[in-house]
């Protein structure tokens, strides 16, 4: 029979309580607990303090990944650090402290955040905060409040704002190339064939063109600087072009010297603010419009040849390719003369920018009946005015010319004129060789195919001419239709943005009111200085003076934003005083 247990002394029971509480400690390190999620405050520093300029947290306000990559290039090249985080759903006031702190480096530091009404209506709010730079005197309150753009876009502005780079260099720039980008928008735009774009500018000494980011001050007139400095170098002719990256968009600001083409004939001639895919077209019609030399270059060439293609045209025509129409248009019995020139060259001929002077000027150098077809600045046909006629074949040369249409090819158009002229397509595939794969008709057959082609072909040409008529009459009215449409659209579209500008200008001064209000109730200093308070009541006069000067979307936008600002900055006045 076993010995009874013999009962554990205090000192044994104490070891064992001990070992049991060593192994509970280690097995509560050696399994971590949930982890906890990091805020986005903290992820925006940890970013920002890891080399990136912006910080884009979910839910944050939207920019386009162009105009993302314009930023972080642009900012990244800047004397003064800027660094900016768009947030959600916190207070940009403290937030853009609290980042600045964490990241503890010197700059400009910029949070913005976006509230969206159930409405689907989008308010912006911005704070910045300055940390250890001289800001050289620069209004960076005024810059983040009526500068163009959204946040972003007012980022890389304040870059030209604090370092007054974006004018030197191109001045500078301007002294040495035809066409200058920026390399912040090349790096944007890797889409952008900037070496063919310089191409489309050979030979044209007297044209300067900048592409660039948007400027710290965009003040009405500030064009005016570029403008001097793009024009410097050039003589009495000299031209020139400013694109300015705008809301994912270019402003294009054309200028010139006293003998140069007016500008407001050269802007009527330019899209209105182009995308980054309408860039290029934009560009390569300004420098069919500043050429100088494409109708003499026309008339001369078609004195030798029947097809010729200035090089700025664009055209999808080979060097080969033309010497086969040429010789086409050559060899008929009624030769048939084409130009196909850059559209901009209508200025040469009409200040109005008319194609059918531009055919007058062309044609006079020959008997032979002429056609000229204009490109837009991505090589597609945007009008084919014709001079003189042929008698011979299918068509009339109008109406081949309207049925051999391809928009979208000169290649094709000139091609598809030859075929409706009746003539063989030359740039088609080859047709089999006689007697190689061509059934033979018996002679009873050609006959009755003989007789039947004269009886269509006589019933045919009354209806081409009905055709032709008819198609004249309907592109006439298809171009007054639209011409109609972009009229009442244009004004249609003034009157809803004025509309909406008094309308917003009409809350701005009820909340500019109910401001004045809550100053006159605010509580008295206590914790801060008397001196602060007149900051807010500056403000609450500066907003309505700025109100009422208001004039677009922008502007107005602005003032709703800077009275909410107002009103948080307020509030936060009356918590400190109360909360002395």
């Amino acid at each position: 029979m076993p010995d009874p247990a013999t009962p554990a002394s205090p000192t044994l029971r104490a070891f064992r309580s001990a070992t049991v509480a060593l192994a509970l400690l280690a097995l509560c390190v050696a399994v971590p607990g949930p982890a906890r999620a990091e805020s986005p405050l903290a992820e925006a520093a940890r970013d920002l303090s890891s080399g990136e300029h912006v910080h884009v947290a979910e839910g944050g306000p939207e920019v386009s990944e162009q105009t993302l990559a314009l930023a972080r290039a642009r900012l990244s090249e800047a004397r003064t650090p800027i660094r900016g985080a768009l947030l959600e759903g916190v207070d940009p006031a403290r937030a853009v402290h609290t980042l600045a702190e964490e990241v503890g480096e010197p700059g400009l530091y910029v949070v913005a955040t976006e509230e969206r009404a159930a409405t689907g209506g989008v308010t912006t709010s911005l704070s910045w905060t300055a940390v250890g730079i001289d800001t050289g005197g620069a209004d960076l309150e005024d810059h983040f409040v009526f500068s163009r753009g959204g946040p972003v876009e007012q980022m890389v502005s304040a870059v030209d704002l604090l370092d007054g780079d974006l004018l030197p260099e191109v001045a500078s720039a301007a002294r040495e190339e035809t066409v200058h980008v920026h390399p912040a928008v090349e790096a944007a735009l890797p889409d952008l064939d900037t070496e063919a774009l310089r191409e489309r500018f050979d030979g044209l000494d007297d044209t300067r063109v900048a592409v660039v980011p948007p400027p710290g001050r965009d003040t009405p007139g500030y064009e005016e600087a570029y403008a001097d400095a793009l024009l410097a170098p050039l003589g009495d002719d000299g031209t020139a072009l400013l694109a300015v990256w705008t809301h994912d968009d270019f402003d294009l600001t054309p200028a010139s010297a006293p003998e140069g083409p007016a500008p407001e004939d050269l802007a009527w001639l330019l899209p209105l603010g182009p995308g980054p895919d309408g860039l290029a077209p934009a560009l390569h019609l300004f420098a069919g419009a500043v050429d100088g030399n494409v109708v003499a270059d026309t008339r001369a060439a078609l004195t030798e040849d029947h097809l010729f293609v200035h090089p700025r045209a664009g055209a999808d025509i080979t060097e080969s390719e033309r010497v086969e129409l040429d010789a086409a248009l050559a060899a008929r019995d009624e030769p048939v003369r084409v130009a196909v020139l850059p559209s901009g060259a209508r200025l040469e001929a009409d200040p109005d920018g008319g194609a059918e002077p531009l055919a007058d000027a062309v044609a006079s150098i020959s008997d032979d009946p002429v056609v000229v077809y204009t490109l837009d600045g991505s090589g597609g046909v945007e009008h084919y005015p014709v001079r003189g006629d042929v008698s011979g074949g299918g068509y009339d040369l109008d109406t081949a010319v309207f049925f051999g249409l391809d928009h979208a090819s000169a290649r094709n158009s000139v091609d598809g004129l030859l075929s409706e002229l009746g003539d063989a397509s030359v740039l088609s595939a080859d047709e089999p060789a006689s007697g190689e794969g061509t059934p033979t008709l018996p002679w009873p057959a050609v006959v009755g195919l003989l007789l039947s082609v004269v009886l269509t072909t006589v019933g045919l040409v009354g209806v081409l001419g009905r055709r032709r008529t008819q198609a004249v009459r309907e592109r006439e009215q298809e171009r007054l239709a639209a011409e109609r449409e972009d009229a009442e659209t244009m004004e249609e579209l003034r009157a809803e943005e004025a509309a909406r500008v008094a309308a917003i200008q009409g809350e701005n001064d009820r909340g500019i009111t109910d401001l004045g209000e809550a100053l006159a109730r605010a509580e008295a200093p206590a914790t801060d200085s008397v001196e602060e308070f007149e900051t807010h009541l500056r403000e609450y006069e500066q907003l309505k003076g700025d109100n009422e000067r208001a004039n677009d979307i922008d502007r107005v936008l602005a003032v709703r934003r800077r009275t909410e600002q107002a009103r948080e900055r307020l509030e936060r006045w009356n918590r400190r005083q109360r909360d002395r």
